[in-house]
Parts: C-alpha cells; sequence; structure tokens
C-alpha cells in the first residue's frame, strides 16, 4: 500500500460520509516511523494521538480528558497500542472523528500482542495483581473483534513493504430526507423547530433530545438559540459538564446570528446556575447524561422552559442514570414533556465501519435478554471468571447489557475490568440456559497483618479492597481485613422479572456458595435510597457505614451493608450497633439533605423515657404556654420514642433540627415554611396529636 492508495482511500471515505479504520501491525519503531510519514504528507488539522510518544504535530490525550470529548471533533485519531491502550478512551475518543478521516490503530504482529500484557489497565485491577498477558485479557477478545471488522487490516514489513490482508468496504451512501439551509437533516430541523416551540408554547414543558454520537444534536441547541435570538429572545443559558463540550452549540449560535445579537446566548457552569438561578427565556442542557440528576431536577424544579439534550450512548458512564433516575422525575414534575430522538447520524452516516467496530468491540449497543421464567421449575446458579468469556462470547453480551441497563455507573472499564481482573467473578441465575440475573462480586481481603495495620494507620490504600480497607480504616477493625471477604459490586435482575423475589434467591445461593469456598464475611456499597436499603436489610444484610461525601452521579450518599458468612455474626452485629449509635451523634456532620425516611432506618436513637413532670412541659408547649427553648432537649427525647408515628412532613422537620441540628432559616427554605414562627407551630401541632 503507497501513501496515495490511503489518500484514495479518505477521499472515498469523505465522499461516502463515513471514517476508514486502519488497523496496522508491525514492529513499533518501524509503526511510528510509518505513521510520521501519514502525518507529513497529509497534515491533519486536528489529529489526537491515543498512546505514548506522541508526535508534535498531534494533541496527546492525556489519562483523564478522553471523558470530556463528547461534542468535539477531530480529522484523524491515531492509537499506538504497541505498548498499552486505554479501551476506555479509545471508546470515548473516536466519537470524535469526522467522515473522511482516518482512525489508525498501531499494534504488534499478533502473537507478540498476545504475549505481553496491557500496563495501562493497571487501575482497573485489584491490589496484589498485575496486567495478565494479551491473551488472557481485552485484548484477546479486541483482537477477535478486529479480525471479523469491516476495516482495513494491513501488515508493515521490516523493509518497510505493506501488505494488505483485508480491504474495507464502505457502504452506498444514504438517501438523505430533504431539509433547509443551515439544517443538515430533516430530523436536525425537525428538532429545532420542537426546540423553539418550548420557548413559543405552554410552560412547563421540557423537550428531552437523544441521539447517538454525531447525529447533530448540539448543533441543534445552538440552531435553535440563533432562531430565538432572532426572535427577539435575549436571555438563552446553555450549560454542560464544561464549556468545552457545549462548543459546538456555541459555534453553530454564532455562525448564525449578527454580532449584534451573540450575548444572548450565554453558556454557564452547571454550579453557578444552581448558585445564581439566573432569569432565563430558556435553558439548554447538553451532555445532560453527564450531569448528576439531582443537578437536573433542581433545573425542573426552577425553570419552567427547559431542554436537556443527552447522547444514548452510556459509554461516559452516568448514561443510564439519566434514563433510570431523572427521566421518571421528569415525567412526574412535567406529565407533558416530550422527547425526541435523531436517528440519522450527521458526522458520518449510520452504517459507518467505524462506528460498528467500536460498538462491537465496547459492547455499546446491545439488546437485553428476554427470557421465558417458569416459577414452578429449578433455577441454576453459574460462576464466571476472567478468562471465561471468551469462549461465552453470547453469555458476556448479555450479562453485560444486563449491568448496563440496570446500574446507571456501568462503563466502558467495567467491560474491560470483567476480563482483564481475576479478582472479580459474575453469579448468574439461569434458567434453561437464559440469563435471569446476575451479580458482579469482588474479592478483597486477605492482607497481611502489617499491611492491615498501615491501612487502618492511613499509611496505605491498595486498589480494589473497599470492603477491607473501610473495616480496616473507618471501622477500626484491621484484623476482619485478614480474612476472607467479598463485596457485591453490582446485582441486577432481568426488568420483566424483577418483584419476584429472583433478587433476593440470587443473594442466598451466592451467599451460600461463598460460605462453602470459605469466605467469612459478604458486603456491598451502593448509593443509599430507602426502598434500596430495605432490600438488603431484608435478607440479612447489616449496615455498618454511611459515607459523608454524596456520590457524583447519583447525589446520594454511599452505605456499606455487610453479612457473615463464616465469620462471626456477633461481630456484624456489634459494628452495625455501634454505626447506627455514632450516626445519631455525628448527623449534624453529614449533608444536610439526607432523605428521612433513609435516616429512620439507619439511626438507632437511645430511647429514654419521659417523666411525668416531663410529660407536662411538653403539654404547656404543644398548648402555646413554653418556648421552644425551655423544651428543646425534651423534644429530642420525644422525638426518638415517637419518631415512627409521625407525618412525614414532621418527620423530616423533627429530623432536622432535633437530630441535625439544622438552623430555622434553612429548615424554613428546605420545607416551605414562613419561618421560625411556623416551624415551632408545626412542632406543637405534632406533640399536641401524639402526646
Amino acid at each position: 500500500m503507497r501513501l496515495q492508495q490511503l489518500g484514495q482511500l479518505l477521499q472515498q471515505a469523505a465522499a461516502q460520509r463515513v471514517r476508514l479504520p486502519v488497523w496496522l501491525q508491525g514492529e513499533p519503531a518501524a509503526l511510528l516511523n510509518f505513521a510520521n510519514q501519514l502525518l507529513a504528507q497529509f497534515a491533519p488539522e486536528r489529529c489526537w494521538w491515543l498512546g505514548s510518544e506522541a508526535p508534535e504535530q498531534c494533541t496527546a490525550l492525556k489519562q483523564a480528558k478522553a471523558h470530556q470529548l463528547l461534542g468535539t471533533e477531530c480529522d484523524w485519531l491515531v492509537i499506538n497500542a504497541c505498548s498499552g491502550f486505554n479501551g476506555d478512551q479509545i471508546a470515548a475518543a473516536s466519537g470524535a472523528l469526522k467522515a473522511g478521516g482516518l482512525w489508525l490503530l498501531l499494534t504488534p504482529p499478533t502473537d507478540s500482542w498476545l504475549a505481553q500484557p496491557n500496563p495501562d489497565h493497571q487501575p482497573l485491577l485489584s491490589y496484589p495483581l498485575t496486567p495478565p498477558a494479551g491473551a488472557q485479557g481485552f485484548t484477546a477478545f479486541w483482537l477477535k473483534t478486529l479480525q471479523q471488522a469491516n476495516l482495513l487490516h494491513a501488515q508493515l514489513a521490516a523493509d518497510g513493504e505493506i501488505k494488505i490482508l483485508q480491504q474495507p468496504i464502505f457502504p452506498p451512501l444514504a438517501v438523505a430526507a430533504e431539509c433547509q439551509p443551515p439544517f443538515k437533516t430533516a430530523g436536525q430541523q425537525t428538532a429545532v423547530a420542537a426546540i423553539v416551540k418550548v420557548v413559543t408554547g405552554h410552560r412547563r414543558r421540557p423537550l428531552v433530545l437523544t441521539a447517538d454520537r454525531g447525529c447533530g444534536k448540539s448543533a441543534a441547541l445552538g440552531l435553535a438559540a440563533a432562531e430565538l435570538a432572532k426572535q427577539g429572545k435575549q436571555r438563552i443559558l446553555i450549560t454542560a459538564p464544561s464549556q468545552l463540550q457545549a462548543s459546538v452549540a456555541l459555534t453553530h449560535f454564532v455562525s448564525e446570528i449578527q454580532q449584534a445579537q451573540q450575548k444572548a446566548l450565554q453558556f454557564i457552569a452547571i454550579d453557578q446556575l444552581l448558585a445564581e438561578l439566573p432569569v432565563a427565556d430558556l435553558v439548554l442542557v447538553d451532555e445532560a447524561a453527564a450531569l448528576p440528576a439531582p443537578q437536573l431536577q433542581q433545573l425542573v424544579n426552577h425553570y419552567s422552559r427547559l431542554v436537556f439534550a443527552s447522547t444514548e450512548h452510556g459509554y461516559e458512564g452516568t448514561g443510564r442514570g439519566f434514563q433510570l433516575r431523572f427521566q421518571p422525575y421528569l415525567a412526574q414534575q412535567c406529565p407533558d414533556w416530550r422527547q425526541l430522538r435523531l436517528t440519522e447520524p450527521i458526522r458520518y452516516q449510520a452504517q459507518d465501519p467505524l462506528e460498528q467496530l467500536i460498538r462491537h468491540s465496547f459492547l455499546l449497543k446491545l439488546d437485553l435478554p428476554d427470557p421465558a421464567y417458569d416459577s414452578t421449575q429449578a433455577v441454576l446458579l453459574k460462576h464466571y471468571q476472567h478468562h471465561d468469556w471468551l469462549a461465552e462470547p453470547e453469555k458476556l453480551q448479555q450479562v453485560f447489557a444486563l449491568l448496563s441497563f440496570a446500574h446507571y455507573q456501568t462503563q466502558v472499564k467495567d467491560l474491560l475490568a470483567l476480563l482483564e481482573n481475576a479478582a472479580l467473578a459474575v453469579y448468574t441465575l439461569e434458567q434453561n440456559g437464559q440469563l435471569l440475573g446476575c451479580m458482579l462480586l469482588s474479592s478483597e481481603g486477605e492482607f497481611s497483618a502489617e499491611l492491615a495495620e498501615q491501612i487502618y494507620q492511613g499509611k496505605r490504600r491498595v486498589q480494589g479492597h473497599l470492603l477491607a480497607q473501610s473495616l480496616a480504616f473507618h471501622l477500626a477493625e484491621p484484623g476482619l481485613a485478614c480474612l476472607k471477604l467479598a463485596r457485591i459490586m453490582r446485582i441486577a435482575i432481568v426488568p420483566g422479572l424483577q418483584q419476584l423475589g429472583l433478587g433476593s434467591q440470587l443473594l442466598q445461593l451466592v451467599s451460600d456458595e461463598l460460605s462453602r469456598r470459605g469466605y467469612h464475611y459478604l458486603g456491598s456499597s451502593f448509593g443509599a435510597t430507602p426502598s434500596l436499603l430495605g432490600f438488603w436489610q431484608r435478607n440479612a444484610f447489616l449496615p455498618i457505614r454511611l459515607g459523608q461525601q454524596l456520590d457524583k452521579a447519583s447525589a446520594e450518599p454511599s452505605v456499606l451493608v455487610c453479612k457473615a458468612l463464616q465469620g462471626d455474626t456477633a461481630t456484624v452485629s456489634r459494628l452495625a450497633e455501634h454505626f447506627s449509635q455514632q450516626l445519631y451523634l455525628e448527623l449534624s456532620e453529614y449533608p444536610s439533605d439526607l432523605q428521612p425516611a433513609l435516616m429512620l432506618q439507619l439511626v438507632k436513637p437511645p430511647l429514654r423515657i419521659l417523666s411525668p413532670f416531663e410529660r407536662q412541659q411538653l403539654s404547656l408547649f404543644a398548648n402555646g404556654q413554653r418556648p421552644y427553648e425551655l423544651v428543646a432537649t425534651l423534644l429530642v427525647y420525644w422525638f426518638n420514642q415517637h419518631r415512627l408515628q409521625l407525618d412525614p412532613l414532621a418527620t423530616a422537620v423533627f429530623i432536622a433540627r432535633c437530630w441535625q441540628r439544622q438552623p430555622w432559616s434553612l429548615l424554613a427554605k428546605r420545607f416551605q415554611l414562613a419561618g421560625k414562627a411556623a416551624i415551632i407551630k408545626l412542632m406543637q401541632q405534632s406533640v399536641a396529636k401524639h402526646h
């Protein structure tokens, strides 16, 4: 293959509106030399480089930047995988490549590639594991996908000669429906009209605009803002996880508007927007799935004209949270909200070879299993580890689809870890070969006494041992970290089979299996909600710790639960008792907006029987004959005794004041009460009703 031939293929790719994936194998030094020749010959305007030894004319993508690339574009993407590669970055960055662009993967010859480990995936492994040989990890899985993909596959010989092993087959150019400039597709034109209607139509009818990557939803935001500015709207705000991710919308806005009107659309960071809540004709939220659902809920609570644009691919890690956690809230608050999905790609056409390659490589587009379940037949527990998946690709796809659907934080790196981390296992619940549910489990602990002591003293932290480290450091039980532990990272049941007891059945079967295999304790950490915590408590797991920081994606505190297997049940009971008592004393150190129902489940307050004299003081308070200040402590004792009998609003107010010690001004704002007098009046009524 000569450079001239590659140029012809790139021209053809541009004409067909696709990207050109090229997989080139050879010795690393020769591959780098050839890549530099390509760059010198074609001089792409924006070339991104993943991996080591990035040339000066390329932008080297650092470890943390790939997930900030949603909504941005590049002309070439070169992946130097000769000494390792980051699969998560590859999945994220590939979506930014434009039609006619080159996706160039540089790898060693197949045997060499399979013989070497991938150090870039070390952060996915549990201590003290090191990356396995490529034949034991994601490299082997990816190799199979690459060998079956529609791409240009070539080998670079030592003498510089290139041998073509496979030629790409470009799909025919799809005939697009007619649309008027500046729109690129009819769907985009429809989307702009729908965005404009959010402002000109009825209030409280937000629009959710969804699409796969490259379908022009960000551009639609900018074009709609330009149309509204021409109609005289001067206060349009756009927010996103970063200003870079709003750049496409801002660029399209500027291209369609006169200089005098360019201030009509302003970017504002989400934190600033929620802190200041400025007046706006319209608030646009780009890449909404990458923002925490509670922040989106706050926007819904305050603004009546909103548009949320979201990429449907969940590889950024929070896409599912947008559907699972935010959209039900939106439907509750704004029953007339609308959803519009863009399906026709703009950056490249629908049958783009690279998009198909990335989807298959990282399991980005999978269908959920749809089993036929018979409750009268037995179910089977099956066990899979990282080395089993190459022989079970269909089961891997089903498991990963179920995990992705059920859990808002499932990411590409979870797939990579499944294929590389020997400490991870998947247990499946199956019937007649059909997947009903699955559990992702991490083996932990078995630390040396020395390491456990270092962790207890805060001198060490190790990767992949959340339960063991929490026991040693937060709960001051280093001895427990020396035992054989397991942590449930995910548990999921096929949606149509939920609420049938299968989750509890899976938990029990796994508990029995782990107990037989000598595990001492089984735990889990998850974003705490009352219903989810109730599920674990019904299955004999006790809460032993509550995180003091809210999860960035869910805005929920994480709770750690534990259950004894071969270990001592009394130990877990002691830890749970100590935790609930400590939490009561330290609630003021936790986030102020913890759910009251959750605190009722977690807190075990001391019970003190009120004397006849004290009860009389509370009666006088209820009748308005004693000020709050004289009975404040008695109200704490009274609420501890009656906490399960009050209505929800009164319960929340008493918890906030008596347990969390929140100031009157915050209480009034949180519960929309007129002030201190109104809060005290509510307390008086509650005491009178239940005294």
